[in-house]
């Protein structure tokens, strides 16, 4: 292996490191990395995933989403933010899988058009719709599938004015998606670009 690839290497593995680090503390520390609000969260940890995925490529994304998901757990357990994310968030169906997922569909996404995009800004910026939808979607469905309507009283739902389960996740859905995706977009284009200007550069 060259000089200059061992370089590109280690730098890929600091990024990698550094954004594994980022979302741990995101997730750990008040209110940098969710939102909490009526028993859910509008989470901002998914921005150093997209911007992985961009600059490392699916692989990379996958995982960074593996860490955001495990994290996610791991606090669901220890110290959730609410009651009700306690019990949702520690089943891996829909605090890992939908992670890993957004990881990889960003990183393939980026890819997939990169390759006709000469400033990869549109590419980075269709790579964060698509993890924010990825993840929104699964993450939301899968609380509608494994915690439906019946569990509502129990999950402490019953009590929401928008009136039972499924209103409450589509309006959350709402929320959660348009905020996450704009956040996502306008964090993860200069920021991956200002990353693969760096590793270029070497």
């Amino acid at each position: 292996m060259s000089k200059k690839s061992t370089m590109k290497q280690n730098l890929r593995i600091a990024q990698l490191g550094v954004m594994s680090a980022l979302i741990i503390v995101m997730t750990f520390v008040p209110f940098l990395g969710y939102i909490s609000y009526g028993g859910l969260s509008i989470t901002l940890i998914h921005i150093p995933v997209i911007i992985g995925a961009c600059v490392l490529g699916a692989k990379g994304g996958s995982i960074l989403g593996t860490v955001w998901g495990v994290s996610c757990i791991i606090k669901a357990i220890m110290a959730p933010p609410s009651p009700l994310e306690g019990i949702i968030f520690r089943n891996p169906l829909v605090a890992l899988v939908p992670r890993i997922l957004a990881g990889l569909v960003a990183g393939l996404i980026f890819s997939l058009i990169a390759k006709k995009d000469k400033t990869k800004h549109i590419a980075s910026g269709v790579a964060a719709l698509s993890a924010c939808l990825c993840n929104t979607v699964l993450v939301m469905g899968g609380i509608y599938l494994l915690y439906g309507e019946k569990y509502g009283a129990e999950l402490g739902i019953a009590s929401v004015n928008f009136g039972g389960l499924t209103n409450y996740i589509l309006a959350a859905f709402t929320v959660n998606a348009l905020i996450e995706i704009a956040v996502g977009i306008v964090i993860a284009i200069p920021v991956s670009h200002a990353l693969r200007k760096v590793k270029t550069n070497i």
